[in-house]
């Protein structure tokens, strides 16, 4: 009798859990935050989440990241933002390969406290897991592709 309780209690526990941890994007509820931008938009747009001297630090290692390839690319002159003198570049902008997931710059970004902060408040959990499989370069009017914005691999439990 005890274990069925407790495997009650654990399931009840188990279910309050999982719904406190969904970000409801239906309904009425107003967040008064950037939740409320990602529930209307799809998006949202956190200015400050990473400190301006952070930030361009990341996209001067990015930079680097490319040149650092060899393959022609200078980030002072755009006509070497082509295919030939960039790494693999899929159509969508995705560079997928050569573990750029685990360049230490990567690293750094998804761990910067208000990147964190800002899941913990979509997901209403400190409990997160980070995948990270890939950097986007897109390129003002060179890449021509159709903006995807947030994709959850479960969206129930966004939705």
């Amino acid at each position: 009798m005890a274990a069925t309780q407790a495997a009650a209690t654990a399931t009840a526990h188990s279910a309050e859990t999982e719904k406190q941890a969904t970000l409801h994007l239906k309904g009425s509820t107003t967040f008064g935050d950037f939740r409320d931008d990602l529930a209307r938009d799809g998006y949202a747009v956190i200015k400050g989440a990473v400190p301006r001297d952070r930030a361009e630090k990341y996209g001067n290692d990015f930079y680097e990241y490319l040149e650092n390839f060899n393959l022609g690319y200078n980030r002072n002159d755009p006509s070497t933002i082509k295919r030939s003198k960039l790494p693999i570049v899929n159509e969508k902008g995705m560079i997928l390969h050569y573990a750029v997931s685990h360049e230490n710059w990567v690293w750094q970004i998804r761990s910067e406290p208000n990147v964190i902060d800002a899941f913990e408040k979509v997901y209403n959990t400190p409990d997160l897991i980070v995948s990270f499989d890939a950097v986007n370069l897109i390129s003002r009017g060179h890449i021509k592709i159709k903006i995807h914005f947030f994709q959850a691999s479960d969206v129930s439990r966004v939705l």
